[in-house]
């Protein structure tokens, strides 16, 4: 996802809307790799403060998952807040930002006319990442018995819970 900001970079105090949609590349997350559902859209205001450009947004999309209960595919809807702030490494028209300075510890640097926010949006996404992925809050998940699907039907496993602490007393009524 790159933006030209050739012409912002000129006009401190400016701003611009711009709205992006691209095919991201895969996730990597949980030590499983995710893609992407379709296209990613990014809806981002751009500021020039005369010293740095500040994007400011939304990411929305989508990522092809499995359900961590019932194991089945699923598309997971994913809308994300993107807030980043950029200097420009090498340019005369901008004040040099000493990148040790406090405020400009988080900053990111970018050469030339074009931002490529990729990164940092592959990066929103992954902070904002669920711990669970799940089809739906009320997936029943799978039979821990046969391994059928709880969601699709009914499972005929007989099947006596007994908490393996007490165990030892089931043997004593046994006789």
């Amino acid at each position: 996802m790159r933006i030209d900001v050739a012409d912002l970079k000129k006009s401190p105090g400016e701003s611009i809307e711009v709205e992006l949609s691209s095919h991201l590349p895969d996730l990597e997350f949980q030590g499983e790799k995710l893609s992407f559902d379709g296209p990613a859209r990014v809806f981002a205001k751009i500021s020039n403060t005369g010293r740095a450009l500040i994007v400011k947004g939304k990411v929305t999309g989508a990522l092809k998952v499995h359900c961590d209960r019932c194991l089945e595919p699923f598309s997971l809807p994913l809308e994300v807040q993107l807030s980043e702030v950029y200097y420009p490494a090498d340019d005369e028209d901008f004040p040099a930002v000493d990148p040790s300075a406090e405020e400009a510890q988080d900053w990111i640097p970018f050469s030339g006319n074009v931002l490529d926010i990729t990164p940092e949006v592959l990066k929103s996404i992954l902070l904002e990442m669920p711990m669970r992925f799940l089809c739906r809050e009320e997936c029943r998940g799978l039979c821990s018995f046969c391994g059928r699907n709880l969601n699709r039907a009914t499972c005929t496993c007989e099947r006596e819970e007994i908490d393996p602490r007490l165990s030892v007393l089931k043997e004593i009524f046994k006789n």
